[in-house]
């Protein structure tokens, strides 16, 4: 991916500072609210230098959000814990945000560390979390 140096620094900013204080966060909302705006984030970055990896991020951290908080909306809200949060799951989201930083930084491709979050996103569905118990999908 090719971004100005400038938007680079802004961008990778943006990914640390929210894996930071999503990290130090208790609230699950509060988590995903933080978590919520790195979409918008990308997608003004998307307004001054186009790139498919972008796109691509945008798509993914917006499909992520909304699965992720579709199940702990089901969790708080409904008292439904047939699909439980994995151990971790917001300590591995923040780690991956630390990593697409680093990647962004670095000039590199975000394909893999973009699977391993859409990976993760599944754990919290259906279909997903019954892979992750049965051992099929490793986080």
């Amino acid at each position: 991916m090719k971004l100005s140096p400038e938007l680079s620094r802004k961008l990778t900013n943006e990914f640390r500072y929210c894996a930071e204080k999503m990290s130090k966060e208790r609230d699950f909302r509060r988590k995903l609210f933080l978590y919520s705006n790195l979409g918008d984030t990308v997608s003004s970055v998307l307004d001054f230098e186009y790139d498919s990896q972008l796109v691509f991020i945008v798509l993914l951290l917006d499909v992520s959000y909304s699965t992720i908080a579709s199940r702990v909306e089901t969790i708080i809200d409904k008292k439904d814990t047939s699909v439980e949060l994995i151990p971790g799951l917001f300590d591995k989201l923040c780690g991956y945000l630390d990593d697409l930083a680093a990647i962004i930084e670095a000039n590199q491709d975000t394909y893999k560390t973009l699977e391993k979050l859409a990976e993760l996103a599944t754990t919290t569905t259906e279909r997903g979390y019954y892979l992750y118990t049965k051992g099929s999908l490793k986080i």
